[in-house]
């Protein structure tokens, strides 16, 4: 078997352009899902905070400034193999190239197609190790996929192929630690931000080892260790990982540990035609990776309620549904929602006796629901709705991306033609255009009044 960083770069530099319909249009769709969290997350303190200080660095403060944005509200999908957010990352190292490059919508798709196979050879020789130690592989593993894109938009040889992913090894870093804070969403923008710096400085010459993922002190060794997988180059290419693997669009927007449980609950109310005055309790049971991501029984912030499943099941109980609004300053104070966070208990399962997990299904959870009655009602659920086998439809992505970016129909019929466009800046300039204001919900409106008196 090759060594992995020179199977991978071969594959980056030799490939010809991907025509595979199936794949092209799986790509097409995570661009219009990012593109949408992207505008929602522009506004974001993360995001302001992070723009405000790298605005004059060129294309990689376009990165970092782009992949921020797109992870703000943690509603961008995951990506199995990598255990993460891959869209976030590889898609804003693209767009950083376009703002001063030429780049055509079929090449950008082409080269987000090139970093997903990376990311899947990388994370799959690494994971669950990897992140179970926990690395935020969205940081760690990001900067791999980020080059790969960048190196093949390029049009690297594989010499300088090999070298961007050399020096993204020397920009790997990121803790699961930062899991609630504004720190975690700038970690798909500095994974954005290196693979552009990795990729533009392999273009200029500088190089590093020739092997940086197999071997004593290399990706694998520091990062995960003997217990890990290895790497897989047979499997490069065939299928294609995007087509093996698709993304895990996020219809919550929220951690994806709780959105198995979330579908659950909606799965039993609409089964079972229960409201919240018909439940004494609710009962999660999930595994030990999930439990120990979502940190926030009682959240205080926006940013603590994304990764709460008290708060995620409570909004999914009394309203239905989940929305961008629910994860506000706002939302937060909203007694009805609050009174439940104590009646939803969340567990781990035993050491030695996991839930079973499925490819494309990492996140499996056992739901229960307590009805006044004495009544116990179950579901367990493996895959949360947006993986390959439960897709979003293409009126719920629609649905998605109006709630993002309100009023934004011209960006959305681009994006839904992205492989024919010659050039993607009109792409560039509608997204850096100012969203319409949205109207203020109610809850919004009477909090204001309040303020005032």
């Amino acid at each position: 078997m090759k060594a992995p960083t020179a199977a991978l770069a071969a594959w980056i530099a030799r490939t010809p352009p991907i025509r595979s319909r199936r794949a092209l249009v799986l790509a097409r769709a995570a661009f219009k899902d990012v593109v949408a969290c992207m505008v929602a997350g522009a506004k974001d303190e993360a995001t302001l905070r992070v723009s405000r200080v790298a605005r004059d660095w060129g294309p990689p403060s376009a990165a970092l400034g782009y992949g921020t944005a797109a992870h703000a509200l943690d509603y961008d999908d995951n990506y199995h193999p990598m255990a993460g957010h891959a869209t976030a990352v590889i898609a804003p190292a693209i767009f950083a190239l376009a703002g001063s490059r030429r780049v055509s919508g079929a090449a950008a798709l082409d080269a987000y197609i090139a970093g997903l196979e990376a990311l899947a050879l990388v994370g799959n020789g690494v994971n669950l190790v990897h992140y179970r130690r926990g690395w935020h592989s969205t940081s760690t593993l990001g900067p791999f996929g980020a080059a790969a894109a960048c190196a093949r938009l390029m049009k690297l040889d594989q010499a300088r192929v090999t070298a961007a992913l050399s020096l993204a090894f020397s920009m790997a870093s990121g803790s699961k630690l930062q899991f609630g804070t504004t720190a975690k969403p700038m970690h798909a923008g500095l994974a954005a931000q290196h693979g552009v710096m990795a990729a533009l400085l392999a273009e200029s010459g500088m190089a590093g080892v020739a092997e940086p993922l197999e071997g004593p002190w290399a990706f694998r060794d520091l990062f995960a260790g003997d217990g890990s997988p290895g790497y897989r180059t047979r499997r490069l290419g065939k299928p294609l990982a995007i087509e093996r693997y698709g993304l895990k669009a996020k219809i919550h927007p929220c951690c994806a540990s709780v959105h198995t449980a979330v579908d659950a609950l909606l799965f039993l109310k609409q089964k079972h035609r229960f409201d919240a005055d018909d439940v004494e309790s609710i009962d999660v049971l999930v595994n030990r990776v999930s439990y120990d991501n979502l940190r926030y029984t009682d959240p205080k912030t926006d940013a603590e309620a994304r990764f709460s499943m008290q708060w995620a099941m409570a909004l999914a109980l009394v309203q239905g549904r989940l929305k961008l609004a629910d994860f506000t300053p706002v939302a937060l104070c909203r007694r009805e929602i609050r009174a439940w966070l104590p009646r939803i208990r969340m567990r781990h399962t035993r050491p030695g006796n996991p839930h079973p997990s499925m490819e494309n299904g990492r996140e499996p959870a056992l739901t229960t629901v307590f009805l006044k009655t004495g009544k116990k009602l179950e579901r367990y659920a493996q895959r949360p709705k947006g993986t390959l086998q439960v897709p979003l439809s293409e009126a719920e992505l629609d649905a998605k991306f109006e709630d993002c970016a309100p009023g934004r129909a011209d960006m959305n019929r681009l994006l839904n033609r992205l492989e024919k466009l010659e050039n993607i800046q009109l792409l560039l300039t509608l997204m850096r255009r100012p969203s319409p204001p949205r109207r203020r919900p109610p809850s919004a409106s009477r909090a204001s009044r309040a303020r005032r008196r």
